[in-house]
């Protein structure tokens, strides 16, 4: 322990995933309009690209709530084509991280999904069309699925996304701090997750709430 510092474990924070929790403003209106028109999709999938701390997991919950869709991680691609192969009930799925997954794979995963008549969510940074790397079969097959990208913030669904961030660590902050905050912080994503992520922390570490004074002290560059 170091002068009034206490040690911080570092826990996994729930994050509230629901369909009324998630933010909707015109920055992402493309991609929840899709997903409230799901079954009545006219392609057999749809691709979701924005970036880093978007929403575009925080979407892939509320379709799969929908649809009873299988979620799919990157890093498991290979192993959950198996179980799709394996089980024939099963025709919905949702693929995160998808421009890092096993090429291979999603294609097959694909056309298996296609050929039951079900569909496939694909999350991603980028659109297919601009992917650095692919195979060649899977990403003419990508590029005929609509895409919605989600867009940088606006100043309203900015001040949404820290709202919500504080809120899923159970931390209420002033509206005077979030303006403080929104206004001098990146617009990005990620960005917010950075600065909410470090201020609880700083928070618990010094047993002190979260004011404007103890926002200049955590990020003096912005006095």
């Amino acid at each position: 322990m170091n002068g009034d510092r206490q040690l911080v474990l570092t826990l996994p924070q729930r994050q509230a995933q629901g369909r009324d929790d998630f933010l909707v403003s015109d920055c992402n209106s493309e991609a929840i309009g899709w997903i409230d028109r799901w079954p009545d999709w006219p392609l057999p999938g749809l691709v979701v690209c924005g970036p880093p701390g978007a929403g575009k997991t925080h979407l892939g919950a509320v379709w799969r709530a929908q649809s009873g869709a299988l979620e799919i991680k990157a890093e498991s691609t290979a192993g959950a084509l198996e179980a799709v192969l394996g089980d024939e009930s099963l025709s919905a799925c949702f693929v995160d991280d998808a421009d890092r997954a096993d090429q291979e794979g999603l294609f097959h995963l694909f056309n298996c999904v296609a050929a039951r008549g079900g569909a496939l969510l694909i999350a991603c940074a980028e659109p297919p069309a601009r992917w650095k790397r692919g195979l060649p079969d899977l990403i003419s097959r990508l590029k005929t699925l609509p895409v919605a990208e989600i867009t940088m913030p606006d100043d309203d669904m900015l001040r949404g996304v820290l709202i919500k961030m504080f809120a899923d660590r159970q931390v209420q902050v002033s509206p005077e701090v979030l303006s403080y905050i929104s206004v001098r912080m990146d617009r990005s994503f990620d960005a917010a997750r950075h600065i909410v992520d470090r201020l609880d922390a700083e928070a618990l570490s010094r047993h002190r709430a979260i004011t404007i004074p103890f926002v200049r002290d955590v990020f003096p560059e912005w006095s």
